[in-house]
């Protein structure tokens, strides 16, 4: 049968409008999501998987440990070998050691000679992060406690501050599963506030988190943004502006540099912007506080303490503390690792919780699992 015109002109016609459909059928979306898009763990090309290391993600991880307290440092070594990561060692500091002339100008004397020492154990540590040229270390202190779960946390953690720094970390490659724009992350605190004109994430459910009544007794509040209040089984980590104990912390070259430069450098005017003549985790905080450091944390704290069974003397060599203390106790981790060695060593399939009003006493370390969250605030 024969066409007309017509019938053939609407023909061409169609077969046009047809192959720009298509054509625009195979063009990428320009279209972006409002709301924030979260990475599936184990992506191709992620480095996650990285935080699984011997080092957590991290070049180095060290421990701060006095030489007169080798059971310290008894404690660290065990508990990092049953976690599978590795800890280099940072020689604690005694008031003797120090001569009166390495005190820096701005130092508040009416502090205990023990709180300068300790700070300068810190900074000796930062001091080693800028001459060995470390892109990232974890410093911690040898009463340091985690779950046995940290590696996980750590990994969930990664994911909620990558998000914080960039709205479209899944498709920017870092150096670091933590991400490159930071200087420290505050992941063993007591508490800690946070910059409530910025975004936060939450991640729920997350079955390490134990009730308040548990966490660090110090600030135990968890820090406040108007409209949301965080659930109690939820994890929020935010932009730090304050935070209380530097027991466990992830520092950047970048930030070991400019933490080095204001607490023993002191140049001209920093001083003076910024008070920070005092401990170490108050200066610290007071540096996250002013925008001098970039500084993430969890709250609440990923890691928390651990004390030795025996006289409370044991447990600070920063202050005197008198009297007797009945037995071992972990304070901030749901599933400690300190508690659970000989579990762990006897090979026994569960761990058992650090209290006995928490909604699972046992638990299979690999079946602990975390959601992914989102961000607030945005």
């Amino acid at each position: 049968m024969a066409f007309s015109a017509f019938q053939l002109r609407f023909v061409q016609l169609l077969l046009v409008v047809l192959g720009v459909a298509f054509i625009l059928f195979q063009l990428p979306s320009t279209h972006k999501e409002t709301a924030p898009t979260q990475e599936v763990w184990g992506d191709p090309g992620d480095n996650f998987d990285d935080i699984r290391n011997e080092t957590l993600g991290v070049q180095k991880v060290f421990a701060i440990n006095l030489a007169s307290r080798p059971d310290k440092r008894d404690n660290i070594v065990l508990g990092s070998s049953v976690s599978n990561f590795h800890v280099e060692w940072i020689d604690g500091v005694t008031p003797d050691e120090i001569d009166n002339k390495s005190y820096p100008y701005n130092w508040n004397h009416d502090q205990k000679r023990t709180e300068y020492a300790a700070r300068r154990a810190h900074v000796n540590g930062l001091q080693r992060i800028v001459q060995e040229r470390l892109t990232s270390a974890i410093i911690m202190e040898d009463d340091a406690d985690w779950d046995v779960s940290l590696k996980l946390q750590l990994q969930s953690f990664a994911h909620a501050v990558r998000a914080l720094q960039s709205q479209d970390t899944q498709k920017i490659p870092t150096q670091s599963p933590y991400g490159d724009d930071w200087d420290i992350l505050w992941l063993g605190h007591c508490g800690l506030s946070c910059k409530t004109d910025l975004p936060f994430y939450l991640t729920p459910n997350d079955p390490t988190i134990p009730m308040p009544r548990h966490f660090r007794p110090l600030w135990r509040d968890s820090p406040i943004f108007e409209g949301h209040e965080r659930p109690d089984h939820s994890r929020l980590v935010c932009t730090a502006s304050d935070g209380v104990c530097s027991m466990f912390y992830a520092v950047s070259y970048r930030g070991a540099q400019r933490i080095l430069a204001a607490l023993s450098v002191n140049p001209s005017g920093l001083a003076e912007e910024i008070n920070i003549g005092a401990q170490f985790d108050i200066s610290l905080g007071r540096m996250c506080g002013n925008g001098y450091l970039r500084c993430f944390a969890p709250f609440p704290s990923i890691t928390g303490g651990f004390r030795q069974a025996g006289s409370k003397a044991k447990s600070s060599d920063i202050n005197d503390e008198t009297g007797e203390q009945a037995g071992f106790s972990s304070s901030g981790v749901m599933y400690s690792t300190m508690l659970n060695i000989n579990r762990i060593l006897k090979g026994e399939r569960t761990v058992h919780a650090t209290w006995d009003d928490v909604d699972v006493l046992d638990v299979i370390p690999g079946d602990i699992t975390m959601k992914q969250g989102a961000i607030y605030g945005i």
